[in-house]
């Protein structure tokens, strides 16, 4: 399975970001089932509705949701422990604004 992030589905909806072809080029060579987060999925929405996105945020929501695009991973409490843990720990780190898998 392949992971996308808040910026991988962003750039794949939004023509104008300035990764849209790189996003959709992956995402269309990609032969592995997709795997995202519930939080992940808050975070698309709710970037994509605060840059004034509605019609793409929907459009998103309805893929995301039909099951048909990605797999979609619930984080559970030790999960989200884990991530703060990993988080903390790496303050120092400059993690990217747009990746499409990890």
């Amino acid at each position: 399975m392949n992971f996308v992030d808040t910026g991988g589905w962003y750039a794949f909806f939004v023509p104008s970001d300035e990764d849209h072809s790189i996003a959709v080029a992956w995402i269309a060579s990609n032969r592995e089932r997709l795997v995202t987060t519930d939080y992940v999925i808050d975070e698309t929405l709710t970037l994509m509705r605060a840059r004034g996105e509605n019609a793409k945020a929907i459009r998103f929501g309805k893929l995301i949701f039909s099951g048909r695009s990605a797999a979609i991973h619930y984080l559970n409490p030790a999960e989200i422990a884990a991530a703060w843990d990993v988080f903390h720990r790496f303050a120092d780190k400059e993690w990217g604004k747009h990746h499409l898998s990890c």
